[in-house]
Order: C-alpha cells, then sequence, then structure tokens
C-alpha cells in the first residue's frame, strides 16, 4: 500500500491530551500503564462484529439518536464505516448492514441532526448523502484526497481536511459554497491558508476549531469568525488527531511517540502525557459525559482513560490488525472501533 493509498490519519500516530479544571497549578504529570479497573481481558471478545467482507476500515462514526418516527431507516441510532471501495451504513444493535454506498472513502461523519451522511475520499470528493434514502445530495470537490470531514455544533457548517499539507475549507454545505472570512476578500478562492491540514475538531459553541499547524507537531485554536488563532498546543511530535471535550475544556491530541496527551484548552497547558500503546496511537475519542477517553493504535489495542485523574481504565485487545478508528454511541456505554481488516467491533464500555 502507497502512501497515496493510506489516510494520513492512518500514518500517524494519536497523542491524546486532556484537560480539567479540576486540576491547579497546571501541573504536567506522565502516567504509565495502570490498569486500575480491567475492562476487558486480552481475549475477551466484543458484543458484536460486523464484516466489510474485505473492505478496509479506515472511518467510524455514530449518529446522534433521533426518534423513529423522523429515520426512514428503522433505526434511532446507525452507525457508519468508510473503507477502501465502499461506505457502509449499519444499524448498530442488530449488526444489520442497512444501505451501501458506493466509492471509496477516508472518513465518515454524520450531521448533528443525523439526516446528512459525509464522506471523503483519496480523488477529493467530499460527498453528501441523505441517510433516509440514500440520495447522494451533493458532491464538494477538493485538490487532493480529502481525509477528514467535521460538522459544525449546529450543523450548518462542514469543515474538510485534505492530504498533502493543503488548506482546510470550511463549507455551507447547503449552498456548496467555501466560507469566507470577513476580512480576507479571497479566502472563498484560495480557503482558509492558515488553516493547516488535518485533523479538525469544532469547539462544542462552534464559535472555534482545533486544526494542526503547519508544521504538524502542534495544534492551534482558531476563531472562525475571525480566522485568527487564539491559542497553540505544542506536543513536539507529529499530530494524527484531536478531540475535544463535550465541555470544550479538555483537548486531547494523538501523536507519533505512541502517547496521548491532555490539554486545557483555556491556558494551553499540558496536564498529562498517557504513555502504554505499543504502537503509534490513531484515534481518539471523548465519552458523551466527557469522563472518559478512547484511543486506537496500530498495536491492535484500544485502551480508555480516566480523564480527571489520567490514569488507564482498561485496556480492549481489538484487532490483529491496525486500530485506524473509535467512536463512542451516544449512550457511552459501547464503543465502535475500526481496523485495516475490515472488521468493524462492538464493545461494551462498563462504569467505573
Amino acid at each position: 500500500m502507497t502512501l497515496k493509498q493510506i489516510p494520513w490519519k492512518a500514518l500517524t500516530v494519536w497523542t491524546l491530551t486532556i484537560v480539567t479544571t479540576a486540576v491547579s497549578g497546571c501541573t504536567a504529570f506522565t502516567y504509565r500503564n495502570q490498569d486500575s479497573i480491567s475492562q476487558s481481558s486480552p481475549n475477551s471478545q466484543p458484543l458484536r462484529q460486523l464484516s466489510t467482507e474485505s473492505d478496509s476500515g479506515y472511518s467510524v462514526a455514530y449518529s446522534p439518536e433521533v426518534s423513529r418516527a423522523n429515520n426512514p431507516v428503522g433505526s434511532a441510532l446507525l452507525l457508519a464505516s468508510a473503507g477502501a471501495k465502499t461506505v457502509k451504513l449499519w444499524n448498530p444493535s442488530t449488526g444489520k448492514l442497512i444501505r451501501t454506498f458506493t466509492g471509496q472513502a477516508w472518513a465518515v461523519n454524520f450531521s448533528p441532526d443525523g439526516q446528512i451522511l459525509a464522506s471523503g475520499s483519496q480523488n477529493g470528493t467530499l460527498n453528501l448523502w441523505n441517510v433516509s434514502t440514500g440520495e447522494l445530495i451533493r458532491t464538494l470537490k477538493h485538490s487532493e484526497p480529502v481525509i477528514d470531514v467535521v460538522f459544525s455544533p449546529d450543523g450548518q457548517t462542514l469543515a474538510s481536511g485534505l492530504d498533502q499539507g493543503a488548506n482546510i475549507r470550511l463549507w455551507n454545505w447547503r449552498t456548496g459554497n467555501i466560507i469566507t472570512i470577513p476580512d480576507d476578500s479571497n479566502a472563498s478562492t484560495r480557503g482558509f491558508d492558515n488553516f493547516k491540514s488535518l485533523p479538525i475538531a469544532f469547539s462544542p459553541d462552534g464559535q472555534n476549531f482545533v486544526a494542526r499547524s503547519g508544521s504538524g507537531q502542534a495544534s492551534q485554536l482558531w476563531n472562525i469568525s475571525t480566522g485568527k488563532v487564539l491559542r497553540s498546543f505544542d506536543a513536539k511530535s507529529l499530530i494524527n488527531d484531536v478531540a475535544i471535550s463535550p465541555d470544550g475544556k479538555i483537548l486531547a491530541t494523538g501523536i507519533r511517540d505512541n502517547a496521548v496527551k491532555l490539554w486545557n484548552v483555556d491556558t494551553s497547558k499540558l496536564i498529562y502525557t498517557l504513555t502504554g500503546h505499543a504502537g503509534e496511537v490513531r484515534s481518539v475519542a471523548f465519552s458523551p459525559d466527557g469522563k472518559t477517553l478512547a484511543s486506537g493504535s496500530q498495536d491492535g489495542t484500544i485502551k480508555l482513560w480516566n480523564i480527571s485523574t489520567g490514569k488507564l481504565i482498561g485496556t480492549f485487545t481489538a484487532q490483529t490488525e491496525k486500530v485506524w478508528s473509535v467512536a463512542f454511541n451516544p449512550d457511552g456505554k459501547t464503543l465502535a472501533s475500526a481496523s485495516q481488516d475490515g472488521i468493524i467491533k462492538i464493545w461494551q464500555v462498563l462504569p467505573h
């Protein structure tokens, strides 16, 4: 597999950085492998396995829970997976395949209302699908592979992260127009020059977002309306993924040195460096209540971390292949993982 065939998020390691306001003095700590609570024995089985039929599993995303009356697909909750051949839509409760969308994708994500599924591909297209009908609503075109797609919390803006260090695009997906910066009339044609590459995460209020800097070793918090950098978080290693906690106070960054770094968003201070993975960390995700962070690694494991203490809660031995992506169910009780072998696994997350 060539570099062009592998999503950038799959080529780098995730460093998870988390900050909590309960920590005072902004002192940084490093925690090593401390399994205080065992979520799963090394040989335990997931609740469910979804086979993508020899397709790779590059990205996985849960939809928000919607009423069945508003979802003709017939399920209140959906799971999407992106692979080298197709995008698939699943009922995670039954494991039933609901729909297959033709075409390769590096990344998938749902709109906040669960009605639209966005998928970014190697050929530079970002497709928007009607979840209920399977209809292709719109295609947004880029000059580079699209390897990250994220909706703003209000669902009005769609951010696309591009390969090869290309600029991030912020789209009004309903019109297909690039969103301009008020003081930059050329932004509509060239995109946001200072918003470099992926990964991307919106703040809960939708006013700011985090993206990797041009060097790739720092994440920066940008104000969308002004295009100005508010704060910077220097991981001193290539960043592969970022996540912001539901309360907006904690930033998690995944980096190439097999670690997880936790940051205070308000002060940009490093709180914890979490170690324990034996391979690059590919993906990070917060639980809906913000108390737990999941990290997926190329070592084939998923680790769960306590955000307030920085301690390791437990480890799932997920796959023999590298774990590309992890995502929490909106109820926080299960976690989905996707890997190179094309198997989507759903894991039970015990309370702690």
